[in-house]
């Protein structure tokens, strides 16, 4: 009887692990809406409270410049709604860890964390305890990676040598897909050896280039990591609507700011198929972020 119960537990487990990474688009949607509904429509307590039910069913995740795991949590606080105290605060540290560099100036979330009981040295433990789960022999290649990604762009763009870093850099990719998966920021961080920056989104986007023989292959497994929820959707989308313009083709995604729009109706519906906002959602979300 113990090992049937035993064995279907751990069939759920699996189960809930996989709705839930098949889920992720679904979800990105999910937080649009509330997200509109809070920044756009300012109804922040029936945010709040769709947040409460939403994380109930998923995880913890900060999307880009959402962050609603974080929201949800400062705004509960803010009108003494019940977020789970210091057991969910735990959960909200490692998603500002990748990139501490800048997260452990904010204030803010020291003294909300000092509210429930966690101080800063056990903050500083928990940061400690999470570098070190990083895959240090990713974090090293991918440091070189994002050399070679700008070694000869900046200050002069030497095209014959930067295709031949593009060149590894995809390689790199590749290798690590099949072995790793995606290299995600909770895999490699946000922050290399000797303090390289290495946003995914970046490098991608070099990916789109006309000579990568190999760009097929990363647009179906790349939108393979969004589905996942390993990859942002805006890392994806980047990627995408750079080699659309290479190839003097209309944006799909138009995530540059200069892209010529034709249509917003097929524009928006494209985004919505891999969990990004409507394009004067994302307007108002980068607006809001300038203004911080």
């Amino acid at each position: 009887m113990n090992k049937s119960f035993f064995l279907l537990l751990i069939l759920m487990i699996i189960y809930s692990c996989q709705v839930s990474k098949s889920n992720h688009i679904t979800y990105l949607n999910k937080i649009n809406e509330i997200d509109n509904i809070y920044r756009i429509k300012g109804d922040t307590l029936t945010a709040v409270k769709m947040y409460q039910k939403l994380f109930k069913k998923y995880p913890p995740h900060n999307s880009h410049l959402i962050d609603e795991y974080q929201t949800y949590i400062t705004l509960s606080d803010k009108y003494n709604l019940d977020f789970g105290g210091k057991k969910n605060l735990y959960k909200l540290i490692p998603l500002l860890v990748s990139n501490w560099k800048y997260n452990q100036l904010d204030k803010d979330f020291f003294m909300l964390c000092e509210k429930y009981g966690i101080d800063s040295l056990e903050i500083k433990y928990k940061v400690a305890d999470w570098k070190r789960g990083l895959n240090k022999r990713l974090v090293d290649s991918f440091s070189i990676a994002f050399f070679r990604n700008q070694e000869f762009r900046m200050p002069k763009y030497v095209e014959k040598q930067q295709t031949i870093n593009d060149r590894k850099n995809a390689k790199l990719f590749m290798w690590t897909f099949n072995n790793f998966g995606f290299p995600s920021y909770q895999k490699i961080g946000l922050w290399g050896n000797n303090d390289i920056f290495m946003p995914m989104g970046n490098i991608l986007n070099h990916m789109a280039g006309i000579d990568n023989t190999d760009y097929p292959y990363f647009k179906e497994k790349i939108l393979e990591y969004v589905k996942s929820g390993d990859c942002p959707p805006e890392d994806y989308a980047e990627m995408i609507d750079k080699r659309a313009y290479m190839e003097g083709k209309d944006c799909v995604y138009c995530t540059f700011s200069n892209s010529r729009i034709t249509d917003s109706t097929k524009i928006n519906k494209n985004r919505k198929e891999i969990g990004l906002p409507t394009l004067k959602h994302s307007k108002k979300i980068n607006a809001d972020y300038l203004k911080r």
